[in-house]
């Protein structure tokens, strides 16, 4: 005991120097993909391992043992101390209609989280650092100028992103009734760069450098309702019933030997033996019926434990449209080329640190999930976000409302086993469709995929490697644009302590 003790100290201890490293590398999700030229790149899906095994689905889903960042509400059922770490590695396939092909590769940090019930099943406190946004990529374009006929070359290139250190807590406001909030502070930098270059020494290139700087809290919000069948059928009830029909039983038996004895009497025909009689037989008459009654009652409250293990779950999430600060710098400039090294001709433009707003748009989101025990779980989400709001310092971009659809499925086989571990495991399923915010040449971009994970236990510890792949499709060939295949890994982990937990017995 002692010896799994030491353990788990140095788990904690080697958990929060990851957290604080994680921190101080600022948790970026690195990506490849073209268009997260647009808005602030690709949006960062805010789930956990166990929520991407299953599509993303997670605004309804609350667990002891494990955080969901989805849903502040759910920090309420945290039942012990718990972290959750992970990294992530994908793999893009980009094509388009001419047939040509590019493959990349990226892996870095995905997330770090830490949650801890305040009062037990009523009120519960998480807090981590996860990406919001990823920037990353490199774009190359051959044009003709149409005034004068000579070739252009364009390139566009692009880094960083947004990253968010949240804190939130969940709390009770009645019977299965839960409430959070989570607060965000938002804070990056997103570079883009833009060259246009001319083959021959005949006309000047030039370059502009955009820089823009993000920090500034945003905040979430979350309901959840449970409907538990547990409250329906006590665990004691059909004992207590039990006893009852017992004695109700050793009741008449008595009586029927009252009876008995009446009817050995010699004076059996006298009118006070004949009234004792009847009023017996009436008890006894009185005592079957109560046993019917609650025979029935028995019953019904059997037929209810046989469902006593279901619930459902609903879950409403949202956070109002938002300003947050941002500085801007952008630095244009002339060049030329000799020897193959770059000579800086003239600054057209120089802005430093121009202050200004970025405006992240109204999101809703609505879920539901359906539980029996902790054999399975199944659910689904839908949201809703309005990026026809956004803008960057008063510009708009091209961008359009947009929705997701996800659902996922989770099964445990026994999580009581003792003979097979693979019954132990949390099998995973899910898929995802989403009408991006991108909307180019006339045509809104949708990106869809299919999930699976798994959840695999560790004997003696009480700690559990989350795996989850993710496969799906971006974008079209379509109008001169780019399709996107991709394939994502996230590994990590979740752990369970005792801290800030009272121990009962020594």
């Amino acid at each position: 005991m002692k010896f799994c003790n030491i353990i788990l100290r140095r788990n904690n201890i080697a958990f929060l120097f990851l957290f604080f490293f994680a921190f101080s590398v600022r948790a970026q999700v690195s990506t490849s993909s073209p268009y997260s030229r647009y808005g602030i790149g690709d949006l960062q899906f805010g789930g956990f391992s166990k929520n991407l095994g299953m599509g993303g689905m997670g605004f309804a889903l609350s667990q002891p043992f494990t955080i969901n960042f989805n849903n502040p509400a759910t920090y309420s059922s945290i039942a012990l101390t718990t972290f959750e770490a992970a990294g992530t590695g994908s793999m893009y396939e980009q094509h388009n209609a001419t047939s040509q092909h590019a493959f990349q590769y990226n892996g870095d940090f995905g997330y770090l989280a830490m949650g801890f019930p305040l009062i037990s099943k009523k009120w519960g406190l998480s807090f981590g650092l996860l990406p919001y946004s990823s920037v990353g990529y490199g774009i190359a374009d051959k044009q003709i100028n149409k005034v004068s006929g000579d070739v252009q070359y364009h390139t566009y290139e692009g880094s960083g992103g947004l990253n968010q250190f949240y804190i939130g807590s969940g709390f009770s406001l009645g019977k299965n009734f839960y409430a959070g909030v989570n607060a965000s502070f938002l804070f990056g930098t997103i570079n883009q760069l833009r060259k246009v270059e001319y083959p021959s020494n005949s006309y000047y290139n030039t370059k502009l450098t955009d820089q823009t700087i993000i920090n500034n809290f945003y905040f979430k919000a979350g309901l959840l309702k449970t409907f538990d069948s547990l409250a329906i059928a006590k665990s004691d009830s059909i004992i207590l019933f039990d006893k009852r029909i017992a004695a109700y039983e050793d009741s008449i038996t008595v009586l029927h030997k009252l009876i008995s004895a009446l009817n050995e009497l010699k004076s059996t025909d006298s009118i006070t033996v004949q009234i004792q009689r009847e009023s017996l037989a009436k008890s006894v008459s009185d005592l079957n019926e109560q046993i019917m009654q609650a025979d029935a009652a028995r019953e019904q409250v059997t037929r209810r434990k046989q469902k006593s293990g279901w619930s459902l779950s609903i879950g409403l999430t949202g956070s109002p449209s938002q300003s947050l600060k941002a500085k801007h710098t952008q630095l244009a400039q002339s060049y030329y080329y000799s020897n193959g090294i770059e000579y800086i001709r003239d600054t057209v433009y120089n802005i430093e640190e121009e202050k200004g707003k970025l405006v992240l748009p109204l999101s809703l989101g609505l879920g539901f999930t359906f539980k029996e025990s902790s054999h399975w779980i199944a659910g689904a989400d839908f949201s809703v976000q309005n990026w026809q709001e956004y803008s960057l310092f008063g510009v708009k971009d091209s961008l359009a409302n947009s929705w997701r659809a996800s659902g996922g499925f989770q099964w445990t086989p026994n999580d009581r086993s003792i003979k097979s571990y693979f019954s132990l495991v949390q099998y995973r399923f899910g898929g995802h469709f989403e009408q991006t915010y991108l909307q180019l040449k006339n045509s809104q971009l949708v990106d869809y995929g299919l999930s699976m994970g798994f959840g695999f236990p560790m004997k003696r510890v009480a700690t559990t490697i989350q795996i989850a792949f993710e496969a799906g499709k971006r974008g079209t060939i379509a109008n001169n644009l780019v399709e996107l295949n991709y394939v994502k890994c996230t590994i990590g982990f979740t752990l369970n302590d005792r801290w800030f937990i009272k121990q009962k017995f020594d």
